[in-house]
Order: C-alpha cells, then sequence, then structure tokens
C-alpha cells in the first residue's frame, strides 16, 4: 500500500507573479531613490544631507547651544541615530567630525577634543570627544521653536523631524559639499561667507543682477584649507553653470634646498601626499629628492618638507611636486542638489542663492504665520477681558448670583456679549487681575497686540514686506562672519598657469611626455596620479633583461588592483614611450641595446615580458632603461668605481630584442661593473665645463663621475 501526502493548495493571493528582471529593478529602483533623496545629496534650500540636518535637529532639541555644557559625542550620535536616523553610528560620527573640522569654512559644530585639524586627519573616538552647536550652528536651528519650517514624523513615528532647517546662511555654498548616488554625483565647492552674504542681499534687491555684478561678488572659491585657484580657465563657466574644472593648487614655499608644503587642495589627505612622493622617490622619477619629513602639529598646523639632494634645485624639485602629485589638480565642480520635491536637478550660482532665499521668504511667512495665530487669540482674550472691566461690578454680581459655573459662564456670556472662550477666560482669572493697575497694563498689551496683528498681517500678505525682514536679518546674521577666521584663505592667482594639466577622480587627465608612469608594488601599470594606461605604449624593464610592451588593452579604466604583470620580482622601470623613441637597456658590464618598439609585440596584462638583452653569466644585470631619442643631440652618462663616460646616443646602433647589445664603456684597469647610467638632451657639465660626447670605442675618462650633472 503506498502512502500519499495531502498537499494543502497554494493560496494564490500569496503568489507573486512578476520576473526576476521587473522584481529586481523595482528593489533596486527603490534603494537608488532612497540613496540619492536620504543619504548622499544635499537641499538646494537648507544645504544640508538628511543625516546633518538629523544631527543638528538634535542637538537644538538637546540644548547643545553656545555657551551650554558640551555633550559626549557618542551620546549625540546614539541619539541622533536612535530617534531619526536609523543608520550606524561611525557613520553618524563622521558627519559630525567633518562639521566640526578645522578645515571647514564655517564650523557648524563645536567640538571639544581631537577633531580633525587638517584633511585626512581621523577624529578620536567619540567617547573621548564633546560637541556642541556653534554660533553659526546655532542660526541653522534658532527659529525652530517658532514653527517656521513643516515637520513630519520620523522613520518610527515616535518623534517628529523638521523637513528642512530654517537656515539663517546658505550652508551649500558656504561649506560645499561632495555626495556619490546612484546615477548622481554632487562637488560644491566652498566660497567666503561674506561673499555669499553680500551676494545674497544683492540677488534679494535685484533678482536680475548680470553674471559680471554676480562675479565680482562672489570671484571665486574659498576654501578651509586654503590653496590658490590657478587661472580663470572654468571660473565663469562654474558661476553662471554651476559646472567647470578649476585647476587648484597647495601651497609650496621653497626655504634654501627645501620645499615646504603649507596648505593643500581641497579633498587632498596629508598622506596621499606623503605617500605619492616616496613612491615617485622610491621609483626614481624623483630622484633630486634628499629626504621628505612630516612636522605638521597643533601649533604649526601642516608642515611637510621636502628636501632637494645636493646639486639640485629645490625649485625644481616644487615643479615636480606640482607636476606628479596632487599638490596641483582639478577641482571638477558639479553643483546638484535636492529641489522641493526631492528630486536632484544641476543648479547654478544664482539659482543655489535664490534656493536659500526662498527658504527665507518662506521661513518669516511661516513664522509669521504660526505668530498671528497666537496674536489673534491673545486680542480676542484682551477684548474679552476689557469688556469685563468696563463693569466689574456685574461681573462680580453675575459671578455670585449664579449656583454653578457653566450658569455664571452664561451669565456672563449674555450680560457682555462675549463668547464661551472669553467668558472662560474670565472666570480662570485671580481676583488680583481686576484691580486699576492691571487695567492701564491690559490697555498697553492691546495696543501692542494691535499693532504687532498689522505688522504680521502685511508680512503674511505682502511679498515685499517679507523681503524688507529677510534683508535685514541678513545684515544680523552676516555679523556672525566679522572675525578674522573668515578672511579669505583661497588666493585666486588670476596670472598663473597650471605646472601640468591634469584632473582628478572626476574626469581625465592630459597626459605629458614627462608624466611618471610605473609599475607599482602591486604589479599595477599606473602613472603617478594614480590612473591607469588607456593610451600611448607602456613598457616595463625587468633586472634579468626581459622588457614588455603594452598598449593597456584588455585594462579596465581607472582601477587600482588589476596586475598587468602578474610577476613583478626584479622590476626595474617602466613608463610611458614618447612617439619617436627607443628603449635602451643598460647593463651592469658596460653593454647597451637599444629596441625599437616597433619590432617588439605588445603584450596584454598577462604577459610577464620577453627576452629584452642577453646577459653575461657572471652577475650581470640591467642597471637602467633609458628611453632615448631618434633626433640627434642626446647623451648618455655612465659611471663606474673608478671612471665615467659622456657617450653619443646617435652612436648607438638600433638592434633587435635578445642580443647580448654593444660595449659602450670601457672599464679602467681593475673595475669591470658600471654603478649607473642616466640620459641628457642638453649634454652634461662638470662644474662649469661643457663635456663633450664621444662615441661608443672611445674609453672612459678616470675620476668620480658624481660631479657631472646635465647642462640644462
Amino acid at each position: 500500500m503506498t502512502a500519499t501526502l495531502d498537499v494543502p493548495e497554494q493560496n494564490p493571493e500569496l503568489v507573486l507573479d512578476q520576473s526576476a528582471d521587473d522584481y529586481w529593478n523595482h528593489y533596486q529602483l527603490t534603494f537608488a531613490l532612497y540613496s540619492v533623496s536620504d543619504r548622499a545629496i544635499p537641499s538646494a534650500f537648507d544645504g544640508l544631507k538628511p543625516g546633518q540636518r538629523r544631527l543638528l535637529y538634535q542637538m537644538h532639541d538637546s540644548k547643545l547651544l553656545p555657551g551650554n555644557k558640551p555633550q559626549k559625542s557618542s551620546k549625540v550620535c546614539s541619539a541622533v541615530t536612535g530617534n531619526l536616523h536609523p543608520h550606524g553610528g561611525a557613520s553618524m560620527y563622521g558627519a559630525a567630525a567633518l562639521m566640526a573640522a578645522d578645515f571647514q569654512r564655517v564650523k557648524v559644530i563645536d567640538g571639544q577634543g581631537a577633531f580633525p585639524r587638517i584633511q585626512g586627519d581621523i577624529p578620536a573616538a567619540d567617547r573621548y570627544t564633546e560637541m556642541r552647536l556653534s554660533a553659526p550652528g546655532a542660526a541653522l536651528t534658532a527659529e525652530l521653536d517658532d514653527h517656521a519650517v513643516p515637520m513630519v514624523a520620523t522613520f518610527d513615528g515616535e518623534w517628529t523631524e523638521p523637513t528642512m532647517l530654517p537656515a539663517q546662511w546658505p550652508v551649500l555654498l558656504c561649506n560645499g559639499a561632495v555626495g556619490i548616488a546612484e546615477g548622481w554625483a554632487t562637488k560644491v565647492p566652498a566660497h567666503n561667507p561674506r561673499e555669499i552674504m553680500a551676494a545674497c542681499r544683492a540677488l534679494l534687491a535685484r533678482p536680475n543682477t548680470t553674471d559680471d555684478t554676480l562675479m565680482k561678488l562672489i570671484p571665486g572659491p574659498d576654501w578651509g584649507c586654503g590653496a590658490t585657484v590657478v587661472g580663470t580657465a572654468g571660473l565663469r563657466e562654474y558661476i553662471t553653470t554651476g559646472r567647470g574644472q578649476l585647476t587648484v593648487r597647495g601651497t609650496i614655499n621653497v626655504e634654501g634646498k627645501n620645499c615646504i608644503v603649507t596648505e593643500l587642495p581641497p579633498g587632498v589627505a596629508s598622506n596621499t601626499v606623503q605617500d605619492r612622493i616616496r613612491a615617485l622617490v622610491e621609483s626614481g622619477e624623483m630622484s633630486g629628492v634628499a629626504d621628505m619629513s612630516d612636522l605638521t602639529d597643533r601649533r604649526n598646523g601642516l608642515r611637510i618638507v621636502v628636501t632637494a639632494k645636493r646639486g639640485h634645485n629645490a625649485e625644481q624639485i616644487r615643479d615636480q611636486l606640482l607636476a606628479l602629485t596632487p599638490l596641483e589638480s582639478t577641482f571638477a565642480a558639479s553643483l546638484v542638489a535636492l529641489d522641493e520635491d526631492r528630486v536632484p536637478r544641476w543648479w547654478n550660482v544664482r539659482e543655489l542663492i535664490g534656493a536659500f532665499l526662498h527658504l527665507r521668504d518662506s521661513v518669516v511667512l511661516h513664522r509669521s504665520e504660526y505668530r498671528l495665530e497666537k496674536v489673534t487669540a491673545r486680542r480676542h482674550l484682551v477684548a474679552g477681558l476689557m469688556k469685563i472691566h468696563l463693569d466689574i461690578d456685574a461681573a462680580v454680581a453675575v459671578i455670585r448670583g449664579s449656583d454653578t459655573v457653566d450658569e455664571a459662564r452664561t451669565g456672563l456670556q449674555a450680560h457682555f456679549e462675549i463668547d464661551e472662550e472669553q467668558a472662560n477666560y474670565v472666570l480662570a482669572l485671580q481676583l488680583r487681575r481686576l484691580t486699576k493697575l492691571d487695567v492701564i497694563e491690559l490697555q498697553a498689551e492691546a495696543d501692542k497686540l494691535d499693532a504687532e496683528f498689522a505688522e504680521l498681517t502685511e508680512l503674511v500678505s505682502n511679498p515685499d514686506a517679507r523681503r524688507t525682514v529677510i534683508d535685514r536679518e541678513l545684515v544680523a546674521t552676516a555679523k556672525l562672519f566679522k572675525g578674522p577666521e573668515f578672511d579669505r584663505r583661497t588666493v585666486l592667482d588670476y596670472d598663473a598657469t597650471p605646472v601640468a594639466t591634469g584632473a582628478d577622480d572626476d574626469g581625465p587627465r592630459e597626459r605629458k611626455v614627462n608624466t611618471a608612469w610605473r609599475l607599482d608594488d602591486r604589479g599595477v601599470f599606473s602613472d603617478s596620479h594614480g590612473e591607469l594606461l588607456t593610451s600611448g605604449l607602456g613598457w616595463a624593464v625587468w633586472t634579468d633583461g626581459r622588457v614588455k610592451f603594452t598598449t593597456g588593452g584588455g585594462l579596465p579604466f581607472k582601477i587600482r588592483d588589476i596586475p598587468v604583470a602578474p610577476d613583478i620580482t626584479g622590476l626595474l622601470r617602466s613608463g610611458v614611450l614618447p612617439e619617436g623613441y627607443h628603449l635602451a637597456l643598460v647593463t651592469r658590464r658596460g653593454k647597451i641595446l637599444r629596441i625599437d618598439p616597433a619590432a617588439v609585440n605588445p603584450q596584454g596584462a598577462a604577459g610577464n615580458g620577453v627576452a629584452g638583452v642577453k646577459l653575461a653569466a657572471d652577475g650581470d644585470e640591467v642597471i637602467a632603461a633609458l628611453p632615448v631619442s631618434c633626433a640627434n643631440g642626446e647623451a648618455l652618462l655612465s659611471i663606474s668605481d673608478k671612471g665615467w663616460k659622456v657617450t653619443e646616443v646617435a652612436d648607438i646602433p638600433v638592434k633587435g630584442r635578445g642580443g647580448a647589445g654593444v660595449a659602450f664603456h670601457p672599464f679602467v684597469a681593475g673595475e669591470d661593473a658600471l654603478v649607473s647610467a642616466e640620459i641628457s638632451v642638453t649634454g652634461f657639465v662638470r662644474g662649469t665645463r661643457a663635456v663633450r660626447p664621444q662615441n661608443r670605442a672611445k674609453a672612459s675618462v678616470k675620476g668620480s663621475g658624481t660631479d657631472v650633472t646635465p647642462a640644462g
């Protein structure tokens, strides 16, 4: 007998008839919308992201105002995540630390403890720091108690929160913002708050102010980290369209042999710059650097000292730092913010100021309506009380002759022609309020209420009256930025030119011949700015004689962890070969092989190189890989322990790969190895005298070659 199972029939209401694509698209779209509107993109009106807005609201509600005792950061952030923002406390503390950082253009939070002082600093743990609102931060929340902005229920329905803060100054333009969401990214530069407040007043008075006038009021960004905007390219485009690329340079002072970095471009961390300099020195691309030290402290601020070697010019090192490190980079401005419907869109500077002024108009209107409602209710009660004062004896008689409160209320309404609300107010009064002195005070209050009622009615009904109030309040708010800390920090050097054209992670970099490409310690073939090879012919040479040419085929764009060569053990040097150049491989035994890259097939990412130069069996190795020009004029300096020689590059023949090369450095008696080799386009000098290049058959010169330097 076979047993059977009774399978219950599936409830059709529980079956979701939907394709996997539709299901994924629906929920992915939901998350994307959430990420855009509730996490990464700020509002164009109060200039804040939801996390920042909730943090400031929680601090306002906890009375963490200027002059009051600060509170532990861990307690503040925990309250925000528990009451308002259902995310991790670490992310909330990160946002708070950024608003309290010294490099913030306007510090919204007054932090007590080790908060970031320079870009890239990590704050102390939240249990060690305290915070409260700064004076400008309190100006963002001051009108919350006036019902100036709409309130909505929180995520759990247990509390309410503002849809935006009644900001009294435009946070987004003053402090800037950076955010990345699905399909949208924003990058707003910071500006000087005095200039922004002046522009707000100008556009409030004359909305059709010309772009030229606006640019005089806001000549350019002003970051809290300082730095310098180089040239005028992109400035007008940024102000008028909200998009534009600005070349920004850190501050490098030359003192003797030292290059001292005291300011960084916005968004560039100190440790990033130092790591890049170390990598360039190790790869030989900045061979003139003798030492680098970080002398940054809390008293003197940022101070990175790069020392030049003997025989090298510190000014040249400065130019290399600007060309090969993020100390000069491109800030790609992108003014993306949420509109009234929480939909992201592009804005320009004029429109963002207009959005802030729209917020101020809304704040003045809503708080006036709220106050008008209170004044109207009070005027109504005062009017009833004044009628009672006209005949107090009659009012007392009505109350004493009534058996119940209801009868007394009805009697007062009938005798004095007042309504129930006014009668209840009279019945609740204490007898001392019925003195003659109180009548005088009551009349004064009535006059004051009448005047306030007329003023509020005018504000509610007349936009011009609100503009007058907004302008007056802008003048008062601007006094917050009178201190020396709000003087312009970023220099606008219109006459300067970039040392090297480039871009940061927001756009492609225009590569020059001298752009430093290398295989780093992970085997990633990248330039000195961290970008991967996407055009041109890259090369790499190993000490065992292998050589590799690659066009970057099969490599992803802008990714940091895909190796070009699986094995980089013994890697000597790499780079990008300019058009018309050959590659010369110099061995320790005084041989050189000049290779035409056209004769070698380029390899992909998996290639470990092919045989380049054939080495001698007695410990020979490649000590130098040098791009050489096909044109005449270049010279090669080779140095051994007891001698040196300058050889004409034109005298070195072009050979195919895999050969042993040709001898070019006859050794002095008692030696058999080269120490180094380098190329110069301008030739070499020893002391003040030019060194005449020789052909490869000539003997080397006895003596030290360490004082032979490029003529240029």
